[in-house]
């Protein structure tokens, strides 16, 4: 190539494919005029942007006619070549507005830059979804006009897509973790002896205390462990570093509001090239409601099988008063028939506690849980005393103080006020807005000795009904005249 050569021959040799359209294009049409007509600013920036990697637009004069270069044809799809020498509004037409919005802008001297600007756009027969980010400037001319637009066009499409997923998928780990009772996961980093928990876990030791970038010492998490369990979960992480197997340890943690919460941790020990312990990383989950009602299902498995040993001695107790209180042996199979029938009525309002059964009515009067409940023991009707003022109890109240009230009568049966003639029992319960008091009290004619020493199983079962289930008060008050027990409930838990 001679120095006599054309622009336009220099263009087509020098400027790649896109030089080699531009030159061969027809410009006068288009009101540009022959390439070779063009000012010496309109053929630098076209030769700069045909150098330039990354796709860029020029935008001649106020409709912005578009000559751009090969990164810019790729973005454009189908429509290149076609739209080569268009108004950009003629060449887009479903973005014209914002073209046109740009073209006014900057051509009156102020660049204009978007980021991850979305757009719908059919540069390849439908319509797509894309993101860009854009830079406008003006150009200008020898004597200080403004010529044109130069835009340096950036497609982001893929990135935003995937920062869009992986914001969906941190969505859907976080719904997934909070379903999972996840309090969070650290890294242990065993050489430093860092411990960087996530932002949950750090949470937990109160806000700003624990940074996660910084980390902490792995002594100062093992200090929010259980004093009873801690020395078991050292002993966890030894073995699963040692034996190269997972880590799993049950224990519970403190959390923030000074209380305990069970947890399971989970982790896996990650050794560098060699061998050496490097890095322990892990995942802590929210256990206390399941351990609470393992606790409370064995607890229950505990009543059931107290209860069955105590039925014998019940069922002893019926055919004795029955058999002083009996003429014949006919009147004493009906008595004990009836008694053992009331009973078995009894047993029916716990059952649904032992077994996880809803009740079949949906309230039940607290005098008729009490007449039920105290039917199997009583020797002579006048010996109990019963007031009150109406009382309505939910299925699970009625569940729980059948086990309270079944307890209390089987003791007086066995050892109390019920258990030899002379002695009386007095129910009584007022009732205000907030809360029913109850309070059972007996009168044995024998004074007893001292209080007992041991609180039995029966005694537990009791306090746990009613503080953690009925969210009450109890208290128990021994005297030589015999037993006096008072709780009081609130309302609310009464009629659940």
């Amino acid at each position: 190539m001679t120095n006599g050569s054309t622009w336009t021959e220099r263009l087509a040799c020098r400027g790649g494919e896109m030089g080699r359209i531009i030159a061969a294009h027809d410009w006068t049409a288009s009101g540009l005029g022959p390439i070779e007509g063009w000012s010496a600013t309109l053929r630098t920036v076209v030769k700069v942007i045909l150098a330039s990697p990354a796709p860029q637009v020029l935008l001649v004069g106020a409709d912005g006619l578009m000559i751009y270069n090969d990164g810019y044809a790729q973005i454009a799809g189908s429509r290149h070549p076609h739209i080569l020498g268009q108004a950009v509004c003629t060449g887009w037409p479903e973005a014209a507005a914002f073209n046109r919005t740009v073209l006014d802008t900057v051509l009156a001297g102020t660049p204009v830059t978007y980021t991850d600007l979305p757009l719908v756009l059919y540069r390849n027969g439908g319509p797509e979804d894309l993101w860009f980010d854009l830079a406008y400037s003006p150009v200008v001319d020898e004597a200080g006009a403004r010529i044109g637009v130069l835009g340096i066009v950036t497609e982001t499409t893929e990135r935003v897509r995937v920062q869009q997923e992986l914001a969906r998928s941190r969505e859907r780990l976080a719904f997934a973790l909070n379903s999972a009772g996840m309090i969070g996961t650290w890294d242990w980093h065993i050489g430093s002896n860092l411990f960087f928990p996530d932002a949950r876990l750090a949470d937990l030791f109160g806000p700003g205390r624990v940074s996660g970038e910084a980390g902490m010492p792995v002594e100062q998490y093992l200090e929010s462990i259980h004093p009873d369990d801690i020395a078991r979960v050292r002993d966890a992480f030894r073995v699963a570093i040692a034996s190269k197997e997972k880590y799993s340890a049950e224990y519970r943690l403190k959390a923030r509001d000074g209380g305990w919460r069970w947890v399971i941790a989970r982790g896996e020990c990650l050794y560098d090239h060699e061998g050496r312990p490097a890095r322990f990383p892990g995942a802590i989950v929210d256990i206390t409601e399941l351990k609470e009602s393992e606790e409370a299902r064995s607890i229950l498995l505990r009543e059931l099988n107290h209860r069955v040993k105590n039925i014998f001695a019940v069922v002893s107790g019926l055919i004795s008063m029955t058999a002083r209180t009996t003429a014949t042996p006919r009147d004493m199979a009906e008595a004990l028939r009836g008694r053992l029938t009331a009973l078995a009525a009894a047993h029916d309002l716990i059952r649904s506690a032992v077994f996880g059964e809803p009740n079949e009515t949906e309230t039940t009067p607290l005098s008729d849980l009490l007449e039920r409940i105290l039917a199997p023991h009583l020797g002579h009707p006048d010996q109990v005393r019963v007031t009150g003022p109406p009382v309505m109890l939910g299925a699970s109240a009625a569940t729980s103080l059948a086990l309270v009230f079944h307890e209390l009568a089987t003791n007086a049966a066995k050892y109390g006020a019920l258990a030899e003639e002379g002695s009386a029992l007095d129910i009584a319960w007022t009732a205000t807005a907030t809360e029913v008091t109850l309070n059972w009290t007996e009168h044995k004619a024998t004074a007893t000795g001292e209080a007992p020493t041991h609180r039995g199983f029966g005694s537990q079962l009791i306090t746990m009904s009613v503080q953690r289930q009925l969210k009450g008060a109890l208290t128990y008050d021994w005297s030589r005249s015999g037993l006096r027990v008072s709780l009081t409930v609130p309302i609310q838990t009464l009629v659940r």
